[in-house]
């Protein structure tokens, strides 16, 4: 096989991003927009790192029916990969790639529960960054083509977070072409207009929108948000500018100006009520989330009467769900603005019996560790994709909770992790995933782990 060459070939299985799997005459092919038991003759584009990576050309058999995508920016857009299968068979392949990773580790789980569908299968995002750029000598307001980052394409409609946040980007583009404000380019690092950031409160109808540019105050972008919220804005709660002068491609900055409503939104979420300011993390499928910290929740378990640490606790999304049920929960947090948040949000709701603590989760268990306390029956760890520092680890095993909770939006690392505290004298009792992103390969998964006789506190790695 060489480069440019057309094969024909047998899709076996799938890769950590989604993308399907090939082997033809022991070489490896990755052939995007494919599913196991498709047949394809795929276009060889290029060789990197031993293996091929293929476009089909033409799909002779369909291991998963397709279905008509929705979206007219499917296939270019880089967020959507699987609009063009049916739900059911989406979590059923994302069922497949959980499962796939566990068995790379040779991890046994006692009980796999079925996936847990998202309430909503379209419209379900409460949080888009939008991306300017340009076409034609005009600005051009959408997202990013496929695993190009610097491309972005103008978008005509999103079917991810609502056809008010639709409205609004194109309300922004409109006025922004009526103005003939510049563009931020990348190269030369000159021009205006840098990202959209819309915020949704997907249960209070409240939307919050952030304008990211390179410049402010100034006169172009005053007349620009008088046009938008001439037009649309009865549907904006509240509306801020952030100008950020740096280089990093982030929607954040140096300083943001409130330019209508308090600067902040509410959400509810299961029977909690959330403020969200602009940078609050929180998880972008409201609904999702509510059904994911209810797991949570029943993965602790009936009667659970002890003390929780919930490590990487964000704004308390998993502390505040699951303190009715624990006499005492602990939160840590890297992030202080994340924790002052947090402590609003356990006070909006009358929650009284969770604390928390600004410092990374290795600093605090270390101190923990120190003070050689029993006191947490269970900790919770919910870290971000890349799963959990080497320390954290440590940290976890020598302090022995009885329970671990594990959520995880990275199966791959999360499997990495698991295979560290099994042999550290932990089992896995029970696992499930949780589908959060329909329409991507990506996919929440909570993992319960006892620990064992064989637990020595002492982490073998």
């Amino acid at each position: 096989m060489r480069q440019g060459e057309r094969v024909i070939v047998e899709i076996e299985g799938l890769s950590a991003k989604g993308d399907g799997l090939a082997v033809q005459d022991g070489r490896e092919i990755l052939v995007p927009r494919s599913v196991p038991g498709d047949r394809a003759e795929v276009y060889l584009k290029r060789k990197r790192k031993g293996r091929f990576e293929g476009v089909v050309d033409d799909l002779l058999e369909e291991g998963v029916p397709r279905v008509d995508p929705l979206c007219t920016h499917f296939g270019q857009c880089g967020g959507c990969r699987w609009q063009d299968l049916g739900y059911e068979d989406q979590l059923r392949l994302k069922e497949r790639m959980v499962r796939q990773s566990f068995e790379g580790r040779e991890l046994e789980v006692g009980r796999w529960e079925a996936i847990a569908p998202s309430p909503d299968p379209f419209y379900y995002r409460n949080k888009m960054e939008f991306s300017f750029g340009s076409g034609q000598g005009q600005p051009w307001l959408g997202l990013h083509v496929r695993e190009r980052f610097n491309r972005i394409f103008d978008l005509e409609a999103c079917h991810l977070q609502s056809e008010a946040s639709n409205g609004i980007v194109d309300a922004f583009r409109t006025h922004a072409t009526r103005l003939a404000l510049p563009v931020y380019d990348l190269k030369s690092h000159e021009g205006l207009l840098r990202f959209l950031v819309v915020r949704e409160g997907k249960e209070t109808g409240q939307t919050m929108v952030n304008l990211v540019v390179r410049e402010y105050p100034h006169e172009g972008v005053d007349q620009l948000l008088a046009g938008v919220l001439d037009q649309v804005g009865e549907g904006i709660t509240t509306c801020l500018v952030t100008r950020h002068s740096g280089k990093a491609q982030i929607a954040a900055g140096e300083e943001s100006f409130l330019i209508k409503g308090g600067g902040r939104i509410s959400e509810r979420c299961g029977d909690l009520e959330f403020e969200i300011s602009p940078q609050s993390f929180f998880q972008t499928n409201t609904r999702g989330a509510g059904q994911l910290y209810e797991i949570v929740g029943e993965f602790l378990g009936r009667g659970f009467d002890g003390e929780v640490l919930d490590l990487y606790a964000g704004t308390g999304g998993i502390s505040l769900h699951v303190a009715s049920r624990a006499r005492a929960v602990v939160g840590v947090e890297q992030a202080r603005e994340a924790v002052a948040d947090a402590r609003r949000n356990a006070e909006r709701n009358g929650i009284d019996n969770c604390a928390f603590v600004a410092a990374p989760a290795e600093e605090a268990l270390a101190d923990l560790c120190q003070e050689r306390t029993e006191r947490f029956e269970t900790v919770i760890a919910d870290p971000p994709r890349a799963g959990l520092h080497r320390k954290v680890v440590e940290g976890i095993v020598a302090l022995g909770p009885p329970a671990i909770l594990y959520v995880s939006c990275n199966a791959e690392s999360l499997a990495e992790d698991l295979s560290s505290l099994c042999d550290a004298g932990y089992d896995l009792e029970r696992a499930r995933p949780v589908d959060l992103f329909p329409h991507t390969p990506h996919c929440e998964v909570v993992v319960r782990l006892a620990r064992s006789p064989r637990w020595s506190g002492q982490d073998p790695g």
